[in-house]
């Protein structure tokens, strides 16, 4: 009978499967990181798209409201006070 001189050749093939198992697990974790980047970055984009849009439109509104000022609060309040003395209503 031969001796069982196995256990060298047993451990280097566990400390292989240790090495692979540790990048696995390294390149799924780099995997996962640079979804979550792009999920960042997807969201950072539609962000500024709509920071800009809804800046386009608040510079719209502005510029309507230069064009078209509102009344002041006198003429308001005596607009009201002339309407509920009105002979009509």
């Amino acid at each position: 009978m031969h001796p069982i001189d196995h256990y060298e050749t047993i451990r280097r093939g566990r400390e292989e499967l240790l090495r692979r198992a540790e990048y696995e697990r390294t390149a799924r974790k780099a995997k996962i990181e640079q979804q979550m980047n792009r999920n960042i970055l997807k969201v950072a984009n539609w962000l500024g798209m709509h920071l800009v849009s809804w800046g386009a439109k608040l510079e719209k509104f502005g510029a309507f409201a230069k064009r078209h000022p509102t009344p002041t609060t006198t003429t308001r309040l005596r607009d009201r006070r002339l309407f509920k003395m009105s002979p009509h209503h």
